[in-house]
């Protein structure tokens, strides 16, 4: 993905994107361009493409973080503004112009519309085999049918009720607005897609492009957020061709070089250079170079690396990778120093320090779904499947391959096989923690454990035991203590969306107001 007909995307994103996913539809053209003209051969079919992965690339460049990190227990506040304060306190709000950014669908449906020209075009394509490319196409289409379910699977764990569109946009006559769809109906959509995709996808090894593991991966992922234990199990047992690093030093390849990693499933593609120097968001939220990042993993959670020692010496290699122990060699320094944090960066060879990056100049490859994170899901439903035994065995798997060898054992664990498959989950949750920092994972494992969409006081346990306490500590933080702040656990849909589609006006998330 080197070079992108930016003219087709601009074209695409402009004529077909529904008033669900812009501010504003031109009519009056869309009549005189059919889809079917964009595609002559299939260096347009590739392009087009190419320019979903654009879209991929804008919708998830802060997002994955803004989404899935921030609210967790992961982060604190570093730098001074104003909207990183809102968002570790959970005071967000529909109108804030602060949030605008994190809270517009925009990008997002913009993406969505994308996959569905793609659905649209690529079977006659297929079935015309225009320029002997019919396998190409049907892969393409394979494509397509995954990112879509996966951009309604965020807007989903974002938003909680979403309106689903999967129609192209041609004649000024075809509806322009939708509704929230109920959430069974969202969930029924990902799967379809998901179906679909593995229908027709093919298994390429290019990691910058989904392909047939990394759907079986977003099966197991969806199937957990509904604490579908089994079809999880199931999902996950289709992954193959990947394994666990045998040996501490390359979990830093996991990042910097995903490409020769054995664990790597699919990555985000960044190049800044070719982003008109545009960099991924990662630098500026963890480690920038050229300004104070947003944000710093809280020192309670870096102390979990500290802690994990044998005979003495730190034996968790994810602590210096990730950490800078050369300049703040124990915990109490981390907490004073404006510290970075380096899992996504290279390492100087002759300092041993971290290379950063200024934000601008960040080409990072952020990982979207990679081995240990989909293990640790299939961890997680063995627990509750009462499957203890075959749980520990990958939990102990990821703790040895990073040098931490102390086994966790059955006997560890008391209680019913119920209490004994929950504790062995929280276990599991730690361990998913310390691996997957900064990828975009954790708010989404705080919210998933447990009745998912109760949003009443007693519901969300793990989350609020986990959240509560820190938010309560801060200055301006609103805890999850009550029926009405339990809906906070959605984002607001942004006003200018609901401003714009006459069929979101009242379906406001409560507490938040339009």
């Amino acid at each position: 993905m080197k070079k992108i007909n930016y003219l087709i995307l601009f074209i695409a994103a402009t004529l077909f994107s529904g008033a669900i996913g812009c501010n504003v539809i031109e009519k009056d053209p869309i009549s005189s361009i059919e889809p079917g003209q964009f595609f002559k051969n299939r260096n347009d079919a590739n392009a087009f493409m190419a320019g979903i992965y654009n879209s991929l690339q804008t919708t998830l460049r802060n997002n994955y973080f803004d989404w899935g990190e921030v609210r967790s227990d992961n982060v604190e506040p570093e730098g001074t503004g104003t909207a990183q304060t809102k968002l570790v306190n959970n005071a967000l709000a529909a109108n804030d112009n602060d949030l605008n950014a994190v809270t517009n669908w925009s990008d997002l449906y913009r993406t969505i519309s994308l996959c569905n020209m793609a659905i649209e075009v690529f079977p006659d394509l297929i079935a015309r085999n225009v320029d002997a490319a019919s396998d190409q196409y049907r892969d393409q289409l394979g494509q397509a049918y995954a990112l879509r379910g996966l951009m309604y699977f965020y807007a989903l764990r974002v938003w909680g009720r979403v309106p689903i569109v999967n129609e192209v946009v041609t004649r000024p006559d075809q509806q322009l607005y939708y509704p929230r769809a109920p959430i069974d109906s969202v969930k029924a959509q990902i799967l379809s897609d998901i179906d679909k995709s593995l229908q027709t996808i093919g298994n390429t090894t290019n990691k910058f492009y989904i392909q047939r593991q990394a759907v079986f991966a977003f099966k197991t992922d969806v199937h957990m957020w509904f604490q579908e234990y089994q079809a999880a199990v199931d999902a996950s047992s289709n992954i193959t061709g990947y394994s666990f690093i045998t040996n501490p030093a390359q979990w830093k390849t996991i990042f910097v070089e995903p490409e020769s990693s054995s664990e790597t499933i699919f990555n985000l593609f960044w190049n800044s250079a070719e982003r008109n120097n545009q960099g991924v968001g990662v630098c500026a939220r963890l480690g920038s170079r050229s300004n104070t990042s947003n944000y710093k993993i809280r020192p309670a959670v870096v102390a979990n690396y500290y802690n994990r020692q044998v005979n003495g010496r730190k034996v968790d290699a994810r602590l210096w990778l990730s950490v800078d122990t050369i300049e703040s060699p124990n915990v109490v320094q981390y907490d004073l120093l404006n510290d970075q944090y380096g899992k996504f960066m290279t390492i100087n060879s002759v300092t041993g320090q971290f290379n950063y990056i200024n934000n601008n100049d960040c080409s990072v490859r952020i990982p979207i779904y990679r081995y240990a994170d989909v293990m640790l899901l299939r961890a997680e439903a063995l627990a509750r499947l009462n499957r203890f035994t075959e749980a520990l065995a990958i939990l102990n798997q990821v703790r040895s391959r990073v040098g931490f060898t102390v086994q966790a054992q059955r006997s560890d664990y008391t209680g019913t096989d119920e209490q004994v498959g929950i504790a062995i989950q929280r276990t599991i949750l730690l361990e998913r923690q310390l691996e997957l920092i900064g990828e975009g994972k954790r708010w989404f494992d705080l919210c998933r454990i447990g009745r998912t969409y109760d949003f009443t006081s007693t519901g969300y346990d793990y989350l609020r035991s986990v959240m509560n306490p820190i938010l309560q500590g801060r200055t301006g933080g609103v805890a999850f203590d009550t029926d009405l702040n339990m809906g906070r656990i959605l984002y607001p849909i942004n006003s200018d969306i609901i401003n714009a589609n006459p069929l979101l006006r009242g379906q406001q998330n409560p507490p938040y107001s339009e």
